[in-house]
């Protein structure tokens, strides 16, 4: 490789010039990489990054597999449910069932690891359901041993984590790290139904069935679950932060793949842990039946969460971020229309589809922007000086959430 492509290959890896100009400066400098550009010019266009994340694309044979496997496993599980306990509750016998199924999935599962990448795939999607089928059997032997909801989905749940992390450790892929994260939001939601059932009680007014205050101030209730999710998302933005710095060592574009999935994962958690708690109603002691929160401070807060995703998004050159501070402008505004504008249906309805029509814009013109530095305005003899002068910048991967 010249020097001039070495410069060139260093300032594409650094961000500081896109893959079309990148292109165009080895056309000026090598005249024979003019037919490689207008090659790759006229080659398809390749599938978008969320599709890339799963492997290549689905054939007509795989379709057909999964959707023949949906079946088997609908039926057997149809019939798990008519074999189960008295009553149709869950016993013993049912949980001897889940884990047989569990059990033959994991060997399929096994046989596919190493057969290409769709087979890959197809080994992930069999990991996800033995986790779920053995979440279904901790759930059925707790059930047996007296647990209700919610410690007996704190047990389930907890268990199908440890399965998916099993897994993943075995399967490095997309779809186990997305066992594990499905897993732990569901560990996280029955976590906090136990945590508030246990400690903080409702009443519930035999007159209108609706909640009534407890002891527990409502507004610390708000904060303490915003507090819950935002920390849990955290949590899974280091999980991200991990595969990130491991994809940056390593040279491996699982890793990559497996953090951007886990970057979305933590957008989401935070921006619908954070509307969940903001959205909290209770009644009041004067009788009332209302939103603890201001929906106006409320919508605030996801405001100001949008704008940290985006930040995150440009700082780790993730667009995963954008989607979630997207979804979070969107929840917020939908619920400012929906509570102090809309008079009326129409009215309604014009506004939130402007909403709408802007969030997604805006959500385009910042996931563009990502990962793009300014492309050096070079032409003619310009090129061979910048080529000359300039050093390739390190590309800073790993260093922040």
């Amino acid at each position: 490789m010249s020097d001039a492509s070495e410069h060139i290959a260093g300032w594409e890896a650094a961000g500081l010039i896109d893959r079309e100009t990148a292109d165009r400066l080895r056309a000026a400098g090598d005249p024979t990489a003019v037919h490689e550009t207008a090659a790759a010019a006229s080659a398809p266009n390749p599938r978008s990054a969320a599709a890339a994340l799963f492997g290549p694309s689905v054939t007509i044979s795989e379709v057909f597999a999964y959707l023949g496997g949906a079946f088997l496993l609908a039926a057997w599980s149809s019939f798990m449910s008519r074999t189960s306990g008295p009553n149709g509750e869950p016993g013993v016998v049912l949980g001897a069932m889940a884990l047989l199924a569990a059990g033959v999935l994991g060997v399929i599962g096994l046989r596919l690891m190493g057969g290409g990448e769709r087979a890959s795939r197809a080994s992930g999607v069999a990991f996800l359901l033995v986790s779920t089928y053995v979440a279904a059997a901790a759930a059925a032997f707790g059930n047996v041993a007296g647990l209700d909801w919610p410690a007996l989905g704190v047990v389930a749940s907890a268990v199908g984590l440890a399965a998916a992390i099993a897994l993943r450790v075995l399967h490095p892929s997309a779809l186990t790290q997305v066992g594990v994260l499905a897993w732990l939001t569901g560990l996280g939601v029955s976590t906090l139904s136990w945590l508030q059932v246990t400690f903080f009680p409702e009443n519930f007014s035999p007159e209108t069935g609706l909640s009534t205050p407890a002891g527990a101030d409502p507004l610390l209730l708000v904060v303490a679950t915003a507090a819950f999710w935002l920390a849990t998302a955290v949590g899974v933005a280091l999980i991200g932060l991990r595969e990130a710095r491991i994809a940056d060592r390593d040279g491996d574009p699982g890793a990559g793949r497996r953090a951007a999935i886990s970057r979305f994962w933590a957008g989401i958690v935070a921006v619908l842990g954070l509307s969940q708690a903001i959205t909290r109603s209770t009644g009041f002691a004067n009788g009332e039946y209302g939103r603890v929160v201001e929906p106006w401070v409320g919508d605030l807060a996801l405001l100001v969460l949008s704008a940290i995703l985006v930040e995150r998004a440009f700082r780790r050159d993730a667009t995963s971020f954008i989607y979630a501070a997207a979804l979070g402008l969107m929840i917020a505004l939908t619920d400012f229309n929906l509570t102090y504008l809309s008079g009326s249906t129409e009215v309604a309805l014009l506004i939130e589809g402007l909403i709408l029509l802007a969030v997604g814009v805006v959500a385009d013109r910042l996931r563009r922007r990502i990962g793009r530095g300014e492309a050096p305005k070079v032409d003619g003899p310009e090129v061979e000086a910048q080529m000359r002068d300039a050093e390739p910048q390190p590309v800073l991967n790993g260093d922040a959430l």
